[in-house]
């Protein structure tokens, strides 16, 4: 793999970042910060990463299983000094990851993708969402479509919202 960083110019972030959720969306990601993973190698679904120019902060929402609540604020990498776009020609999907840079004496924080495509982690994502209200039914067979619309439409809401924010 011959992996390559853009560093992405403080005043394109916002921009940047809008675009990046819109094309990564619902990916599965690893997220690391330094050398502790602090979401798993199976990653959680991407809805989005955002620059509050405001608070000066870069915060990564990842997705849950949860119906009720499928946006989770993963991490914020408070007073960013930098963003780098890591790119693999030779990927499936030549977009792998970014990096963010916080802080002096901050460890880098890494978002990995596991997934090549935005379809394979929604597809992950939904599945795992219609599981949860199967279980929430009581695990009562019948309503296996239902249960997959439902967490279609909770799913597109949710990612829907964030590109739009």
């Amino acid at each position: 793999m011959a992996e390559k960083k853009q560093r992405i110019l403080k005043k394109d972030w916002i921009t940047f970042l809008k675009d990046f959720t819109r094309m990564n969306q619902s990916r599965r990601a690893m997220v690391t910060i330094g050398d502790d993973t602090i979401v798993g190698e199976h990653g959680m679904p991407l809805i989005g990463v955002d620059y509050d120019e405001k608070g000066r902060r870069v915060e990564i929402f990842l997705g849950t299983t949860d119906p009720d609540n499928l946006t989770h604020l993963a991490h914020a990498v408070d007073v960013p000094r930098a963003i780098y776009l890591i790119r693999d020609e030779e990927a499936p999907n030549p977009v792998v990851g970014l990096q963010i840079q916080g802080k002096p004496k901050t460890p880098m924080t890494r978002i990995r993708f596991v997934d090549a495509d935005q379809a394979t982690g929604l597809h992950f994502w939904v599945a795992a969402v219609a599981h949860t209200l199967y279980e929430r039914r009581g695990g009562v067979p019948g309503d296996d479509q239902g249960d997959w619309f439902r967490a279609e439409q909770a799913v597109q809401d949710v990612c829907k919202k964030m590109i739009e924010e």
